[in-house]
């Protein structure tokens, strides 16, 4: 494959590195006899995990073999967050015809993706619509986070998942680790967006199941971060870096570095979905590892789950161009054929977002992930994940996930953070208030 690295100048992060993917297609002709034209396409896909971005580029590949009058340029970016790294693309011309999109309300709001065909939207067991349209075909669905892990090191010091009835028993095993010389628990900090695992089980055990509404409720004033039971929530969150529980070079650590830390034994468990289940086989086909939820204070299993807005979307522009647009359509229903479909969600661990039931060997894991889903008793999306009146101001969530990361550090404190988060909202909201100016 070659790979051709550009510099862009982006008018929102700066400069950004992008990578280019023509895959094995490069200046190919026509030759499969299809007698359609040649026709090119860009696309984009985050590429944070490794894992699926290999996923992702394999399909590409794929429809590219079946199809040989098709190109398809693949724009990748390593640097900074992906919302920022598709911006920067937009911002010199080049937003692809094909995007992966996890922001969809800003990008309609600027006019920048097509409503679906009716023949894709009706794949699904359920999309989610923005202003009563579909614009995205939702990739998997949301999936339970929890904890992966070492049965070697449970074994020895005599940890049964079992007996965790409650949060506090999930502590005192935390403490049991410790004092045994492993580290609790690893995560990846250095990738922002990893501290969102963590942050989403608080969340949601101490703000979303009490007040599901909650950030619409912040739009219109009536809550605010400062409130007690966002105290609550980042306590505990708090807790796991004060006490010592979370591997202690957290802060230099990268994503898909926490599963080679697992696997030696510098760590017993990570709190991570089950998309790192492949991940860990990788790293060592013998390690042996589990799965569980942790219940919160009182014993019940709240988790993360369910059909969300992100998905394979349609650039607008490209919608005026029948040829593009119609590989484009193509590509997303080769994507979710079965054979194609049922390989991508058995390999990555993701749970199936279409109506037909995908049925296939999966592993012990992965069937207690859902088990869980199945049984939990409350599931719904991540804080970051939600849109209309309960969708979060463009980056609130990555500048929030900052500040928390200076108090696990002991930079600043847990009641300043969440002063600050307030003064950030009422900068943000200015100018995007979904509850009081609807968009």
């Amino acid at each position: 494959m070659k790979r051709i690295s550009m510099i862009i100048l982006g008018l929102f992060v700066g400069f950004s590195v992008f990578t280019v993917y023509a895959g094995g297609n490069q200046g190919r002709q026509n030759t499969a006899g299809s007698g359609k034209p040649p026709v090119t396409i860009t696309a984009v896909y985050a590429v944070g995990n490794q894992m699926t971005a290999d996923l992702m580029h394999e399909r590409l590949e794929g429809y590219m073999k079946a199809n040989p009058y098709v190109m398809i340029i693949e724009k990748l970016s390593n640097e900074g967050s992906y919302l920022d790294a598709i911006k920067t693309l937009d911002a010199v011309g080049e937003l692809p015809d094909l995007i992966e999109m996890r922001d969809t309300p800003i990008f309609v709001r600027a006019g920048k993706l097509g409503e679906l065909p009716a023949d894709i939207v009706n794949l699904f067991g359920q999309t989610v619509p923005f202003n009563g349209k579909v614009y995205t075909a939702p990739i998997d669905e949301s999936y339970p986070s929890g904890i992966i892990y070492s049965k070697k090191i449970f074994d020895r010091l005599g940890i049964r998942v079992s007996d965790i009835k409650n949060y506090s028993d999930f502590l005192a095993v935390c403490e049991k680790i410790k004092a045994s010389g492993i580290a609790p628990i690893v995560l990846g900090g250095s990738d922002i967006w990893h501290i969102g695992f963590w942050w989403g089980y608080f969340w949601q055990n101490e703000v979303a199941v009490k007040t599901p509404e909650w950030i619409a409720l912040r739009y219109a004033d009536e809550v605010k971060f400062t409130d007690p039971d966002i105290q609550a929530a980042m306590n505990g969150l708090n807790e796991l870096f004060q006490k010592g529980y979370i591997e202690r070079g957290w802060a230099s650590t990268p994503e898909n570095q926490c599963p080679s830390i697992l696997v030696s034994g510098r760590a017993a468990m990570y709190f991570i979905g089950p998309f790192a289940f492949q991940q860990i086989m990788e790293a060592d086909p013998s390690f042996e590892f589990g799965f569980f939820a942790i219940p919160n204070k009182d014993g019940k299993i709240n988790v993360m789950g369910g059909p969300t807005h992100s998905g394979w979307a349609i650039n607008a522009e490209t919608q005026k161009n029948s040829a593009k647009a119609e590989a484009v359509y193509d590509f997303i229903r080769y994507f979710f054929s079965k054979d194609v479909y049922t390989n991508y969600i058995s390999t990555g661990n993701f749970l199936s977002s279409l109506k037909e039931k995908i049925v296939y060997d999966s592993t012990e894991q992965f069937r207690e992930v859902q088990r869980i889903a199945a049984i939990a008793d409350n599931k719904q999306l991540n804080w970051n994940q939600k849109i209309g009146t309960n969708e979060l101001p463009p980056n609130f969530r990555n500048f929030c996930y900052k500040l928390a990361s200076e108090w696990f550090l002991n930079v600043s404190t847990i009641d300043a953070g969440l002063r600050i988060m307030d003064q950030e909202w009422a900068n943000v909201t200015r100018d995007f208030n979904p509850v009081k100016n609807p968009q």
